[in-house]
């Protein structure tokens, strides 16, 4: 049995365990005839009844929030993990790229992405001018007082559970946390989740592409020795790992530490509980792995010290949805411009390959490409708009805007296109583009 295929089989037998010895005490029925456990119904009490609700406490997910609360709305945000900032916190990736234009130099970003950065720059928590290394601990905080800076309701150690929909329509979700199961009644829903979990059950079409982009289990570390990389590429086989590809960077205000981003998981498809579980698992054996490298042949002077393991997975890539428009490569290699744009972006397309890592470019031919508003809504969900890097794209045009400066952007439109809505009792996709950039316009935003 292959360790991949064991580590998935464990984390099935130990939660399975788990649940049946927390089940003893619960009122349930079993089943002898069929595997399948019956619930006895319940009544949920409903927590927070509201105008937005954002799930998913990314920065993309906060700022969604932000935006519906600047245009008026009552919002609550829902995040599972401690705190907000997704990937960029918990996930400890700490590079947010360029705000200008390849060619111009002109700002295209601005908005809240700009707001964070300054504001870190002032406490020496970001560096950089055309790119930027981020101290995301002092993101987390940053984070935490723009929520209650506009007096979102924050639900943290929270996970959306279920959808309640009634003709089509999601009027409420279902959470849990340790008050446990509760209900949130809202006008209209952001999916920032990443995963696309409430599109997926309110019944959006999306697709699960083969060969996924594999995540990447970060950590950061000190004391490495400057060829890292080199030596674990020389002894990578006698510590079980597969060739592979990764990169790193300082992390700002903590001399001699790195963020490292060297290994990938591969086969795996993190929407998948069972194959995440397993991947969380390898991600950090192989960081195990790669330090035992350093310390056997980094030299005398060598002494890594691991000072922190993201607490999920760097997750790239899982559904796909399809909304009212498809971005395609096409469109960001040739910079498209639409008319209802509302986001700028220069990163160029770069897909990790799925069985060594390798680092797949395609350079944008122009100074910078857009996202537009099409792709966050479609008329099959009246009023759940997209976020993040559940946008609708196809495989080439995701591996360029899902970099966190482009989809902070996607955030902040659906805050303000979900605001929109609930304010006028309208389906998201009715919403008029043209007034959803002119609202991000005076909020900030840098739209042309």
């Amino acid at each position: 049995m292959k360790r991949r295929t064991f580590l998935g089989a464990a984390a099935v037998a130990v939660t399975g365990s788990a649940l049946a010895e927390e089940r003893q005490s619960s009122q349930v029925v079993a089943s002898h005839e069929v595997d399948t456990i019956q619930e006895q119904p319940r009544s949920v009490p409903v927590v927070q009844d509201c105008d937005v609700c954002v799930l998913g406490g990314s920065c993309t997910g906060v700022f969604a929030a932000v935006r519906a609360a600047q245009m008026g709305a009552k919002v609550a945000i829902v995040e599972k993990q401690n705190a907000f900032g997704g990937v960029a916190t918990a996930g400890l990736v700490n590079v947010w790229h360029k705000l200008v234009g390849n060619k111009t130099k002109e700002q295209i970003i601005g908005g809240l992405t700009e707001q964070i950065i300054e504001n870190l720059r002032k406490i020496g928590a970001a560096h950089g001018n055309s790119g930027y290394r981020l101290n995301t601990e002092e993101l987390k905080i940053e984070l935490d007082r723009l929520v209650l800076e506009h007096e979102i309701t924050p639900y943290l150690h929270t996970f959306y559970a279920a959808p309640h929909i009634e003709e089509g329509r999601v009027k409420a979700i279902f959470i849990e946390n340790k008050n446990g199961r509760q209900a949130i009644r809202a006008g209209i829903f952001v999916d920032a989740t990443g995963d696309g979990d409430l599109a997926m059950h309110a019944g959006l079409p999306f697709e699960i592409r083969d060969g996924v982009q594999p995540p990447t289990t970060c950590a950061k570390i000190s004391g490495l020795p400057k060829d890292a990389l080199k030596l674990i590429a020389q002894h990578r086989e006698e510590f079980d790992l597969a060739v592979d590809h990764g990169w790193g960077t300082f992390v700002p205000s903590s001399p001699g530490v790195d963020m490292c981003a060297y290994r990938h998981v591969f086969d795996t498809i993190a929407s998948d509980a069972s194959q995440l579980t397993a991947a969380e698992i390898d991600g950090r054996r192989q960081v195990r792995a790669y330090m035992d490298i350093a310390r056997k042949y980094g030299g005398e002077s060598n002494a890594p010290c691991l000072l922190d393991l993201g607490a999920t997975i760097g997750i790239r890539e899982t559904r796909s949805f399809k909304a009212n428009y498809i971005l395609t490569e096409t469109d960001v290699l040739e910079c498209k411009r639409f008319p209802d744009a509302i986001a700028n972006g220069t990163y160029p397309i770069d897909v990790h390959d799925a069985e060594t890592g390798q680092f797949k470019f395609k350079r944008p031919k122009g100074d910078f490409y857009q996202i537009p508003l099409s792709t966050l809504v479609s008329n099959k969900a009246p009023n759940i708009v997209l976020a993040g890097r559940l946008i609708s794209t196809d495989r080439g045009a995701f591996g360029g805007v899902r970099v966190m400066v482009n989809l902070n952007q996607t955030g902040e439109a659906a805050g303000v296109t979900a605001a929109l809505a609930a304010s006028r009792l309208e389906a998201v996709s009715t919403i008029d583009p043209a007034l959803v950039r002119k609202n991000l316009a005076q909020l900030g935003a840098v739209i042309v």
